[in-house]
């Protein structure tokens, strides 16, 4: 059931009947430092002084420090890791109201809940074959691994044999190709089936829910592969999924830092030495879709890497992935291990206060960035520095524009010796292109204003009607017209319950964005402001309308009523 199935009308009733302020209170303790404004630190990232604002007029909530917003449902989802339906359901419950029936919540169509608890019936199948097996019991004890760690991931054993799963879980051809489906079986040439997985010790791999999705399974003896993950399936995507990040999430409420590594058994080990924000991508590079989710949970990630040439080969690729979605708020770093050694191997021998020191020492992002862009050139001659910039440049020039940007075009032209300006500037056509685009979508200052407002007080749209409202041929008028008759149609009377109309839409963001403009005025205020920017719109219009009479009289001439219109317009200006 998506967002799009529950009625609109039942979504905007629930939240008139919740209060944003009385919901995050009841997790997130609040402060009141306004009439309408209460603060904490933020749940959704580790700081120390609280830059969560909650306000009480707009049943919306705003993070200065990492970006996080939204109404209730919002908070919901994030705080307590719930789809949109399960949000709703929730929220249905706390303000005594029944979703519809049409709106039944189920979160994925009725096969992948299939799937999910099959699934989760193979793991247990393999957590119980475990304790048969001491060989596998044996191979963990060597690798330190505790029987309490072993519970807490789950991990379990496929004995050996062909069909195992089949037999005990394939009973009919519906439940055989359901197995097919979620990759523990593999189709014959001959139209049969056998185990994917056979004599290896086997680690669930768990959505951010906690359901089963996947497994990975790793030999006992010598044999390749080594290690073999769950393929692709309608409910495991490897570029989405972190080994770990459950357990990670279980433990810890908040996390001050997550450190990625390469393999199951190196979670596992620095999670039995106390080190219980470890994460391991899933037989995958780093994608931009794993940094994404972690910067809903942390504002440090340290990758880390074998110290050869292959993996500062491999951290330079994570570090090319980081820099497409890097965020203000972040710190990334990487940790490069001495030959020879994994993240597993070296705790077990060094202990915990030797791996976290460590990660302390591990190195920032930018110092990486220009180390490995400076051992491609001489920056000691003069094409050397240029071809410095330019190779720097075509990696800065996808990062977003913010402070980290700033920052790195500042250190690259403190090592190239050129001024900041002329990065900044580069006279490249698409460059120039694309900032004039930007220009042009820009609205102007009084429809911002009036947007801003309107947003923040939905209330102001009892202000306007059809003749006061300036007939404006602009772009982003289209929005606030939007806006405007949204409010009218639907009865709104805060921000939260607005800005939902717009959910899993483009504009959301801008929206969003336009909510949290700090005006410097009071809230009594709000109403002469607005209809002082109505009316320099109103202004605007005539002007453009005059000039578009002129334009056409100096064409093809005017007739009469033109000319009467045209005068009563310059009257009025």
């Amino acid at each position: 059931m998506t967002a799009s199935r529950i009625p609109r009308e039942f979504i905007q009733l629930l939240l008139s009947r919740v209060n944003i302020v009385d919901l995050i209170d009841g997790r997130v303790p609040l402060q009141k430092k306004s009439s309408n404004n209460y603060f904490a630190c933020c749940p959704f990232h580790t700081e120390k002084s609280a830059s969560f604002s909650v306000a009480q007029n707009k049943q919306f909530y705003y993070c200065f420090g990492c970006g996080a917003h939204g109404n209730a449902i919002d908070f919901f989802m994030n705080y307590d890791r719930l789809s949109f339906p399960e949000a709703v359901e929730n929220l249905s419950k706390i303000a005594g109201l029944e979703v519809p029936k049409v709106a039944t919540i189920q979160t994925k169509p009725k096969l992948s809940q299939n799937l999910y608890e099959l699934l989760e019936k193979i793991a247990k199948y393999y957590k119980a074959e475990l304790r048969n097996s001491e060989p596998a019991i044996k191979y963990l004890k060597d690798r330190g691994v505790s029987g309490e760690i072993a519970k807490a991931f789950s991990i379990g054993f496929a004995p050996s044999g062909w069909d195992n799963v089949l037999q005990k879980f394939g009973i009919d051809a519906k439940l055989k190709n359901h197995l097919l489906e979620v990759g523990v079986l593999i189709k014959k040439d001959d139209g049969g089936f056998y185990d994917r997985f056979r004599e290896r010790i086997m680690f669930p791999i768990l959505d951010s829910r906690g359901r089963t999705i996947g497994f990975g399974g790793r030999v006992l003896n010598n044999d390749e592969p080594k290690y073999l993950n769950s393929p692709e399936t309608p409910v495991f995507q490897k570029g989405h999924e972190l080994y770990g990040l459950h357990q990670a999430l279980e433990t810890n409420r908040q996390l001050k830092k997550v450190i990625i590594v390469e393999g199951y058994m190196d979670v596992i080990a620095l999670f039995q030495h106390d080190i219980t924000y470890a994460v391991a991508t899933l037989g995958t590079a780093t994608t931009s879709f794993h940094l994404q989710r972690l910067f809903k949970h942390t504002t440090e990630i340290i990758f880390c890497f074998d110290g050869d040439k292959a993996g500062k080969t491999a951290a330079f690729r994570a570090l090319e992935t980081t820099l497409a979605v890097m965020r203000d708020d972040v710190q990334i770093k990487f940790m490069f291990l001495p030959d020879g050694e994994d993240p597993d191997s070296l705790i077990r021998k060094s202990g915990k206060e030797h791996f976290e020191s460590l990660t302390k020492t591990a190195t920032p992002i930018s110092t990486m960035f220009f180390e490995h862009i400076g051992e491609q050139t001489d920056i000691n001659t003069t094409d050397g520095r240029a071809r410095f910039v330019k190779l720097a440049t075509n990696y800065l020039d996808k990062v977003n524009d913010g402070i980290f940007k700033t920052m790195m075009l500042d250190e690259l032209s403190k090592k190239a010796r050129i001024d900041i300006t002329k990065l900044k500037n580069k006279p490249e056509a698409s460059n120039s292109s694309k900032q004039m685009a930007q220009k042009q979508q820009r609205a102007p200052s009084a429809l911002r204003l009036a947007l801003s407002l309107l947003i923040q007080d939905p209330n102001l749209a009892e202000s306007l009607n059809n003749e006061t409202i300036p007939k404006l041929d602009l772009e982003g008028f289209d929005i606030f017209k939007d806006v405007l008759k949204t409010i009218k149609e639907h009865k709104i009377t805060n921000t939260g319950a607005l800005l939902e109309f717009w959910r899993d839409q483009e504009i959301y963001a801008t929206l969003a964005k336009l909510s949290q403009i700090e005006h410097m005025i009071p809230r009594a205020g709000f109403e002469n402001e607005f209809l002082g920017a109505i009316s320099h719109l109103k202004k605007q219009a005539n002007k453009l309308e005059i000039e578009n009479m002129l334009a056409k009289g100096a064409l093809s001439g005017l007739s009469l009523d033109e000319k009467k219109y045209l005068t009563n317009l310059i009257n009025e200006k």
